[in-house]
């Protein structure tokens, strides 16, 4: 079976989710965003030309590395946000796929192994066609913007304006196969992960 994908709002408890889906029985898990972290820390020369060419050559450091917090000002400051995320996706996901395939190819994943990779924007970017199928966690709004400005310091303001890149996470629960409610106590989200696991093993392998 090809891997599920696990998915969600940004600081909806993805990363939770995924560890208690590993403890419940999957045998492998990988996060896009760390693959896309390593790949900023050591680019490709295309990902470096396509940066220098979007964004100026200040989101490149001199030691040739990407950098996180100017390209994120230049993408929050641009004049029409949706179409710089746009553009960021086409030149990232593509080098973030290959060395995901690299990583499963590098751990000898089979079709038997129950696999999941964590795509926070996997709507977003049309990538759920690539997975056996999808995961998506969920929290209420309010709790969702509260946790993101206590996680990341920001404001209100600032909060709401990176969940507005985003789909919402009613959205995203919509559209996937699974769902999972976060909305109380880590047990409840570790109970439902590993319910999950126990269906797709009996039904789906």
């Amino acid at each position: 079976m090809k891997p599920l994908a696990l998915t969600g709002g940004i600081a909806c408890g993805k990363t939770t989710a995924g560890h208690f889906l590993l403890e419940a029985g999957f045998s492998h898990i990988y996060d896009t965003d760390a693959i896309c972290h390593d790949l900023y820390d050591d680019p490709t020369p295309e990902l470096l030309s396509g940066m220098r060419k979007n964004w100026g050559d200040d989101v490149v450091t001199p030691d040739s590395r990407i950098d996180r917090a100017a390209l994120s000002e230049r993408l929050f400051a641009a004049a029409d946000r949706a179409d710089a995320f746009d553009a960021l996706n086409k030149l990232v996901h593509p080098a973030v796929e290959q060395l995901l395939h690299e990583l499963m190819k590098q751990d000898a994943v089979t079709e038997n192994d129950l696999v999941l990779v964590e795509v926070p924007l996997l709507f977003e970017i049309g990538w759920e066609t690539k997975f056996s199928h999808t995961v998506a966690v969920w929290m209420p709004r309010e709790t969702q913007i509260a946790r993101l400005m206590a996680r990341n310091g920001l404001t209100r303001e600032e909060a709401e304006s990176r969940l507005a890149v985003q789909m919402s996470a009613d959205a995203k629960l919509a559209r996937a196969d699974f769902g999972l409610i976060n909305n109380g106590a880590p047990e409840h989200l570790r109970k439902q992960c590993f319910e999950l696991v126990e269906y797709l093993k009996s039904n789906l392998l």
